[in-house]
C-alpha cells in the first residue's frame, strides 16, 4: 500500500507540489499578517473605546493620551482592513475547497483518459485496492497542509480581534481550524467520485466548483435553521455593554453564534406582523395645523415639557405637519426580543458536529466512487 501511495503522489506531482507550494505560502502569509498586527502593541482598552473619526462634544477635549490611543486603534482598524489582509482572509477561506477539487480531478479521470486504467487495474488486482492507495495518499496530502493553514487562520483570528479566544469563539469560525481539514476531505471526495463517474477531468472540476461553492454559500444557513437551532439557549449580554468602535473582548457577545430570536408582547411569542400592529396601534401620528408666519409669538402657546418637537411642514401642504406622541405605557408591556444563540464556550462542539457531517458526506461520496470504479468502462 506504502508504494501504491508513493506512486500516486508520483503520477500526481504536478497537482501535489502546486498545492503544497500554496498551502506552504498561506500559512506563512497568515502568520506574517497575525505578526503585523501584534507588533502595533495596541491595548484593549484603545480598541474599546476607539470610536473611528467621530467627536462627541459633550466628552470635552481629548487628552494627549486619549489622542495616542487612537492613533494606535487607527492604524489596528487600517491594518484590519488593508487589501493584503482581505486578500489573505480570502484565500483562507477558499482553498480548503480549491485544494480538494484539484487534487480529486485527476485522480481517477486521468488514467480513464490516457487509457492507462486497464494496465493500472491489472496490476493492482482489483481496482477498489488501486482506487483506495489514490484516495489514501489524497487524504495524507490534504489532511497535513489543511491543518497547517486551519492553525495558521486560528493565529490570525485571534490577532484580528484581540481579547478574544479563538478556540472559544465562532467569528468566522467555518474557515479556520480543524474544520478546514473536513472541507478539503469533502470537496476531494465528491471531486474524485465525480471523476469516476464521468471518467473526464475538467467536466469533474466544473461540476465540483458549482457544487462545493454552493454547498459552501448556503451551508451556514442550513446548519443554523435545521441543525443547530435546537441547542440554541437566551443570550444574556453583561449589564453594561462596551461602547467602543468594535466590541473587542469577553462578554461583548461577540464570541456567540446568533441562530434565532422571539418577540414576546405581554409574555406571549409573537410574529413580526403581530409586533408591527401593536405599534400601529399604539403609536398616534396626527397632522396639525403649524403656526402661520404672520401670526405674532403672543399668539402661540408654550410648548409642554411633554410634547414633541414642533411639527414639519409636509410638501404637499406647508401650513401642516405631523406629530407623534408615545402614549403613556408601562415599559414592561412594550415588545421583547429575546436572541437566542450558541455561547463561544461551544466552540469544539459545535466543530466536532459539524466537522462530523462534513465527513458522513465525505464518507458518501467515497462509497459511490468505490462502488462505481467496478462498473467503470475502461474509456
Amino acid at each position: 500500500m506504502l508504494s501504491r501511495i508513493r506512486l500516486t503522489f508520483k503520477q500526481h506531482r504536478f497537482e501535489t507540489l502546486a498545492v503544497t507550494i500554496v498551502c506552504v505560502g498561506l500559512t506563512a502569509a497568515a502568520l506574517i499578517e497575525a505578526f503585523r498586527l501584534n507588533s502595533l502593541n495596541v491595548p484593549l482598552s484603545c480598541l474599546q473605546s476607539y470610536q473611528g473619526s467621530f467627536v462627541d462634544p459633550s466628552q470635552g477635549p481629548i487628552t494627549a493620551a486619549q489622542a495616542h490611543c487612537n492613533e494606535l486603534a487607527k492604524s489596528f482598524s487600517d491594518m484590519k482592513g488593508s487589501l493584503d489582509m482581505n486578500l489573505v482572509q480570502l484565500l483562507l477561506l477558499l482553498v480548503p475547497l480549491l485544494t480538494g477539487i484539484v487534487v480529486g480531478a485527476p485522480l481517477v479521470a486521468r488514467e480513464i483518459e490516457q487509457g492507462t486504467a486497464p494496465l493500472s487495474w491489472a496490476l493492482s488486482g482489483s481496482r477498489r485496492r488501486w482506487l483506495l492507495g489514490k484516495v489514501l495518499a489524497g487524504v495524507l496530502l490534504l489532511a497535513s497542509l489543511m491543518l497547517a493553514v486551519g492553525l495558521a487562520a486560528n493565529v490570525l483570528e485571534g490577532a484580528l480581534n484581540p481579547g478574544l479566544n479563538p478556540y472559544n469563539s465562532f467569528s468566522n469560525y467555518l474557515g479556520r481550524g480543524v474544520i478546514d481539514v473536513f472541507w478539503a476531505l469533502a470537496a476531494f471526495a465528491g471531486t474524485f467520485a465525480l471523476g469516476t463517474l464521468f471518467g473526464r477531468t475538467m467536466p469533474a472540476v466544473v461540476i465540483a466548483l458549482v457544487v462545493c461553492f454552493f454547498v459552501r454559500g448556503v451551508w451556514d444557513a442550513g446548519m443554523t435553521h435545521y441543525v443547530l437551532r435546537p441547542f440554541a439557549i437566551e443570550q444574556v449580554l453583561p449589564d453594561q455593554p462596551q461602547q467602543g468602535y468594535v466590541a473587542y473582548g469577553p462578554g461583548s457577545g461577540f464570541a456567540d453564534m446568533f441562530v434565532y430570536s422571539k418577540s414576546y408582547i405581554d409574555g406571549k411569542e409573537a410574529t413580526d406582523a403581530q409586533v408591527n400592529d401593536w405599534y400601529q396601534q399604539n403609536m398616534v401620528c396626527v397632522p396639525t395645523p403649524t403656526q402661520s408666519a404672520s401670526a405674532s409669538p403672543a399668539d402661540s402657546s408654550s410648548p409642554s415639557a411633554s410634547s414633541s418637537p414642533g411639527p414639519q411642514a409636509t410638501p404637499g401642504n406647508p401650513n401642516m405637519g405631523v406629530a407623534c406622541q408615545t402614549p403613556t405605557i408601562d415599559p414592561s408591556h412594550f415588545p421583547q426580543q429575546i436572541q437566542y444563540v450558541l455561547p463561544g464556550s461551544w466552540y469544539w462542539q459545535t466543530v466536532a458536529m459539524e466537522s462530523g457531517v462534513l465527513l458522513l458526506g465525505s464518507l458518501f461520496c467515497g462509497a459511490i466512487a468505490f462502488v462505481w470504479v467496478d462498473r467503470r468502462r475502461p474509456y
